[in-house]
């Protein structure tokens, strides 16, 4: 008698295998925590199998998505027909980026795939509605469903990134050559003519240096003479003596 070959043993293929996710993982990783509007996002994708996994590639999907709520018609079975309001989402923008080609994974370490994507600033075109931004990482699987994983990306206006001050230089930052005083930096390198012995009248002050301001004229000397009573010395075209008072 013929014996029956066992299925489902290891190594067979099922039936439905095709309809099974592979056993793994995938997420993915940025750079920073946060981007500034219309920069380029930056990160990578992560991938971790825990069985062989036969990829066609891996790719980053960016979306912007627009939430929001609206009231629709919905009919009841009783067909009564209601208002309610349900949760809708728009696609603002949408862009896949190949990150590898053909692949195969083994269980093991993970492995990532750097990546660089741009996502333009959207605005919410109803009023009450949200805006999402999402990178998607998806590891394409021959003849299965794929490995997806879903992260948000935080953006900030580019004015609410704070500016350094004009002129400021923060601790260790490299001074420029020939910048400061001789000692201060090497590179520092004074007037070729410094400390040259310049043409002669150089230091002699220049014609009518020090000279008081036009109409502040310095007062004439008047003579002094003697009183002829307390000696004491007083203007010559003075009548009264000013220490004394006698008349001169």
């Amino acid at each position: 008698m013929a014996c029956k070959k066992r299925l489902g043993g290891t190594g067979k293929v099922g039936l439905f295998d095709h309809l099974r996710a592979p056993k793994g993982k995938v997420w993915i990783s940025f750079d920073k925590p946060t981007f500034v509007e219309g920069e380029g996002v930056v990160g990578k994708v992560n991938v971790q199998a825990q069985e062989y996994i036969q990829s066609l590639g891996v790719r980053v999907e960016a979306r912007v998505f627009e939430n929001y709520e609206e009231m629709v018609w919905v009919t009841l079975p009783n067909n009564q027909r209601i208002q309610e309001r349900q949760r809708r989402q728009n696609v603002l923008f949408s862009r896949d980026v190949q990150v590898t080609g053909p692949n195969d994974f083994g269980a093991g370490p993970t492995q990532t795939f750097p990546f660089s994507v741009g996502i333009p600033p959207c605005r919410a075109t109803r009023g009450g509605a949200t805006v999402e931004n999402s990178i998607k990482g998806v590891v394409q699987v021959k003849g299965r469903p794929d490995l997806t994983s879903q992260t948000q990306v935080a953006f900030v206006p580019p004015s609410s990134v704070p500016q350094p001050m004009q002129g400021y230089m923060p601790p260790g930052y490299p001074v420029p050559q020939g910048y400061g005083p001789p000692g201060y930096n090497p590179g520092y390198n004074p007037n070729p003519a410094y400390g040259v012995p310049m043409g002669p009248g150089y230091g002699q002050p220049m014609p009518g240096y020090g000279m008081p301001p036009q109409g502040q004229m310095p007062q004439q000397q008047v003579a002094q003479v003697r009183c002829k009573y307390c000696q004491s010395l007083m203007n010559q075209n003075s009548a009264n003596c000013p220490n004394c008072g006698a008349h001169q």
